[in-house]
Order: C-alpha cells, then sequence, then structure tokens
C-alpha cells in the first residue's frame, strides 16, 4: 500500500475490534482507523470529510443491522464507489447474495485467530491497493 488510507471498521465486538485495528496497524502504521460500534454510528461517522476509502461492516448489530447499514451507504452518492466488506459469522448463500445485490464488495467469514485476520486482511488491502 502506497498511501494512508482511512478505514471504518463497523464491529459491535470489542475483542474483534481490537483485534482488527492491530492487524490493520501491523500491515501499515499510517492507516486510519475508525470504529462505529453499531450501524447508526456508521451512518453518522460517513458524514464526515473526507469519505472513508474502505469500509467493513458487521452484518448482525444492534440498532442498525449491517443489511440496512449497507443499502443506505450505498444510497449515498458520496459512497457508492467506496469497497464495503462484509465482515461475518453468517456463512449463508443468502445472506451473500443478498449483500451482493445490495452493493458489497466483497463477503469475508470472520477469521478465527489473528494471523487468519492478518492474512485476510493483508490480501483485500492488496486488492484495493491495485485498483
Amino acid at each position: 500500500m502506497q498511501t494512508a488510507k482511512r478505514v471504518m471498521l463497523v464491529e459491535d465486538d470489542e475483542d474483534d475490534q481490537y483485534l482488527f485495528c492491530e492487524s490493520l496497524l501491523e500491515l501499515h502504521p499510517q492507516i486510519q482507523c475508525q470504529i462505529a460500534n453499531n450501524g447508526a454510528e456508521a451512518l453518522e461517522l460517513v458524514k464526515q470529510e473526507p469519505p472513508f476509502d474502505l469500509i467493513f461492516l458487521d452484518l448482525n448489530m444492534p440498532k442498525v443491522d449491517g443489511f440496512e447499514c449497507l443499502k443506505r451507504l450505498k444510497a449515498n452518492p458520496l459512497y457508492q464507489d467506496i469497497p464495503v466488506v462484509i465482515v461475518s459469522t453468517s456463512r449463508r448463500d443468502a445472506d451473500v447474495e443478498k449483500c451482493k445485490e445490495l452493493g458489497a464488495a466483497m463477503f469475508v467469514s470472520k477469521p478465527a485467530s489473528f494471523a487468519e485476520l492478518f492474512n485476510k486482511m493483508l490480501e483485500i488491502l492488496n486488492v484495493e491497493a491495485k485498483s
């Protein structure tokens, strides 16, 4: 990755938040990781400037779930082309399909370990760095 990116993680689990941000910082210390504890917080954060470069979104959250959050993000002209990666414990084909229909760039099952998470983040950020 050549330049720092603004990344938002929309996740209500504090342990997952910590591991996610640690893996990002290990990959690239200049990445700015902003956490939203639920979809409602995420929708408020996207009103700030500049826009985020990449969003990681959990599906199962309080207040506004991931499906509704994704739908509203993609309705926002600033975020129509911003990649949203779904990171969820769900492995249901219907959930994957619904996320694709709503505009998700990718659907990833939550990794079970820090090493898995780190490798998955490396893969995702390399894909993003090339585009």
